[in-house]
């Protein structure tokens, strides 16, 4: 295989790329297109990376057949090519026909069945299609759980299914979902992860809408703990989670200040209530 520094543009008029060596002229495989499209990806080339992954697609699809799964992988990598474009409708269609293969080589329980039901249910969820969302966000999952067990992928199941109930403000919800998450994340993966910061992160957010002011705290300090390690003093993520601490600090201040009148309050109607009762007693 030609290294992708050998890859020389030929303005021929078929107007495809080729690779030269030698004097050669070889039509680059659908691997190489995938190469370049990952190289206008990290770029923000969009669309290069559609033209390079639909040469991919069209490519394997001639080698390989529809019903291959090389194939399913090229419509997904297209599919979110084109959803990154703003081509939703397309990016779904092409999501579709990689599921179709993926169901019908792998079946419906394979792990990467369930990687497009989440990217779909993510497009769903964007296009605030909630009751598609849900019920792909809830497929994923539970095809992660009995094919995979306790993986990062399960991790990220759990989290996608918790954000979505934490955004419908649905808390009680979300707050299992997330801690499922975090213990998965805890586990598997370094505690300076950053997927780790995000689930100690999104627990203390379920938490403080909860008004449980002290987890909330608790499980923000530790998401700052992970992204102190991870990002610079300046860094806007780190920021933001300093100014919710400070935030929910707050919020602790004045809960304590209300328990202490309430308590207050209280103490002094147990003594007037004591002292009415005694002037009613007879003299002893």
């Amino acid at each position: 295989m030609l290294n992708i520094t050998n890859v020389t543009e030929n303005k021929g008029s078929e107007g495809l790329l080729s690779l030269e060596t030698e004097g050669v002229i070889k039509q680059p495989t659908a691997e190489e297109y995938n190469a370049l499209a990952s190289l206008y990806k990290n770029r923000k080339l969009t669309k290069k990376v559609i033209y390079f992954y639909a040469k991919a697609l069209a490519l394997r699809e001639s080698t390989l057949g529809f019903l291959n799964n090389k194939t399913a992988n090229s419509y997904a990598d297209l599919a979110e090519a084109n959803y990154n474009d703003g081509s939703t409708s397309k990016a779904i269609s092409l999501y579709e026909k990689s599921l179709q293969i993926k169901e019908t080589l792998l079946g419906r329980e394979n792990p990467e069945v369930a990687t497009i039901y989440s990217h779909l249910a993510n497009i769903y969820f964007a296009e605030d299609d909630l009751e598609k969302a849900s019920k792909l966000y809830t497929k994923a999952l539970s095809i992660r759980v009995r094919g995979l067990g306790d993986h990062p992928h399960t991790a990220t199941s759990y989290q996608e299914l918790a954000f979505f109930y934490a955004t419908a403000k649905e808390y009680e919800a979300a707050s299992p979902l997330f801690k499922k998450a975090l213990e998965i994340r805890k586990e598997l993966l370094k505690m300076s992860h950053p997927d780790t910061a995000t689930s100690y992160n999104n627990l203390a957010l379920c938490h403080y809408h909860l008004f449980e002011y002290k987890e909330a705290h608790d499980y923000l300090v530790e998401a700052i703990k992970i992204r102190e390690l991870l990002f610079a003093p300046s860094d806007k993520i780190l920021i933001s989670s300093k100014n919710n601490l400070g935030e929910i600090k707050k919020k602790m201040g004045k809960n304590r200040k209300n328990y202490y009148k309430i308590l207050l309050k209280k103490v002094i109607s147990i003594y007037d209530e004591f002292f009415r009762v005694e002037k009613l007693l007879p003299n002893r």
